[in-house]
């Protein structure tokens, strides 16, 4: 439910005369349009909720600015006011971002062909691929998700860790897979909807191997960056240019699969991640278990300590929970 504050955009000191600034209490959405930016703050309001029931903590100063190039250095002014900043891309500025990688390459293919055959052909692949993006599709529950990424980051003493140059996902103490626990949790009903169907229209045959893999590996969306990475440097390097610069590197699931990639795709991670709440909530009785694992994670333990010691009627080691799980989710879709 939307606080009686929505109808207004409040004239905090960081607003900028071109933005529709509202807040409540911890709470702080940006955005160009008054419609963006009551959707955004109503996400945020629900996420907090969400958020404070499930681990039993409540987040701190929070911004999530909508586009936020169009106002230059307010995401510094809000940091130094203590806020954490979650930038975010509305459906037109995904849209004319998607465009400008478009346009060129249809342009090009289509040569010689009248302009509004062009534009029309433009115009259907950007329909689409932004009516069908969950970030457009599912928006409140994205904002959501990816606050819930912050939040668990922010709110728990996590143990110092030395990446040595190396990239980490969320908090980078937490394994990713629990990192990705506490955004799924924050997600809408019919998110969550969706991830099961996701997951039971892709079950495959070696779920608990597949399973395995999920409690071990690295987000697949870093995975996917650092093959990025290293692909474009060893282009880079065979044409005799610069690595440093930015590239543009497409890359296929045949490549990722020749190169060796754990090829969980990030949606896949995701429906996974489903099924592990579902089956803790389920067998535990209580979301309480969140909060719990999340404080022995944050001191130390390992996932494994925790299901040694637990009393909540899980199995106490990795494998036999895999076991559970994977013959669980095959009951659940085969129902």
């Amino acid at each position: 439910m939307l606080i009686s504050s929505l109808a207004l955009s409040l004239a905090l000191s960081s607003c900028p005369s071109n933005a529709h600034c509202l807040e409540d209490d911890n709470l702080l959405a940006v955005s160009t349009s008054a419609e963006r930016a009551e959707l955004i703050l109503s996400a945020m309001q629900t996420a907090e909720t969400r958020f404070a029931d499930v681990f039993e903590r409540m987040p701190e100063l929070t911004a999530v600015v909508e586009d936020s190039s169009e106002f230059p250095g307010l995401a510094s002014e809000l940091d130094a006011q203590g806020y954490t900043v979650k930038p975010w891309v509305s459906p037109q500025a995904m849209r004319a971002q998607l465009e400008a990688q478009v346009r060129p390459a249809v342009e090009a293919q289509m040569t010689g062909s009248p302009q509004a055959v062009i534009d029309a052909t433009i115009e259907a692949a950007l329909a689409g691929r932004v009516e069908n993006n969950n970030k457009v599709r599912h928006g409140e529950a994205i904002i959501a998700h990816e606050l819930g990424h912050m939040w668990v980051r922010d709110l728990y003493d996590w143990p110092a860790v030395d990446l040595q140059g190396a990239r980490a996902y969320g908090a980078a103490a937490a394994p990713d897979w629990f990192d990705e626990t506490a955004a799924v949790l924050m997600e809408s009903d019919a998110l969550t909807e969706s991830r099961r169907a996701g997951l039971c229209e892709t079950t495959p045959d070696d779920l608990s191997a597949q399973f395995e893999r999920y409690f071990t590996m690295e987000h697949p969306l870093l995975q996917l960056a650092s093959l990025a990475a290293d692909r474009a440097a060893a282009a880079a390097a065979a044409e005799g240019e610069d690595s440093e610069g930015p590239r543009i590197m497409v890359m296929s699931g045949e490549a990722l699969a020749a190169q060796g990639a754990d090829m969980i795709g990030a949606e896949q991670f995701y429906g996974l991640t489903r099924a592990l709440i579902d089956y803790l909530t389920e067998t535990t009785g209580s979301e309480a278990v969140f909060g719990d694992l999340a404080e022995a994670l944050a001191t130390g333990q390992s996932f494994e300590d925790w299901l040694a010691a637990n009393t909540q009627g899980l199995p106490d080691n990795r494998p036999a929970l895999t076991e559970a799980l994977s013959s669980r989710v095959a009951e659940n879709c085969a129902a």
